[in-house]
């Protein structure tokens, strides 16, 4: 592996937590940014990284080991959070049973409302 993509892969390493391809570029400022998409996608080729779509903002990535999340982003404030997948058990097992249907929900983000934008607008139901 060449310098600039082992540069990539450690600026990968050093993030704890999800990132987008631009801020991963910021982090290394010697690399071309077409060099750090090329190789986030060879990350994902070999199932080190995978990539998570928010909403209308650039994909996330995270280390696929945190395949047992899923994310929740809401569609005002644009505030994401990741939340164990087996919170969304009971709808995949009644996709399967009443539409055969197999959800994997890991590539897009589940889009709503968080609590207080929910609130800015008067709303006072929950769930």
């Amino acid at each position: 592996m060449g310098r600039t993509r082992s540069a990539v892969v450690d600026a990968v390493r050093d993030h704890s937590g999800a990132f987008t391809a631009d801020e991963l570029a910021a982090a290394v400022p010697t690399v071309h940014v077409a060099t750090v998409y090329r190789t986030l996608g060879l990350l994902e080729e070999i199932g080190a990284l995978r990539h998570v779509h928010l909403s209308h903002g650039p994909a996330i990535y995270e280390r696929a080991a945190h395949d047992d999340v899923r994310h929740v982003v809401c569609e005002r404030c644009g505030r994401h959070v990741a939340v164990p997948s087996v919170v969304f058990d009971s709808a995949r097992r009644r996709l399967i049973d009443e539409f055969g249907f197999v959800l994997d929900g890991s590539h897009f983000a589940i889009v709503g409302r968080c609590v207080t934008c929910n609130d800015d607008d008067g709303a006072t139901e929950h769930r």
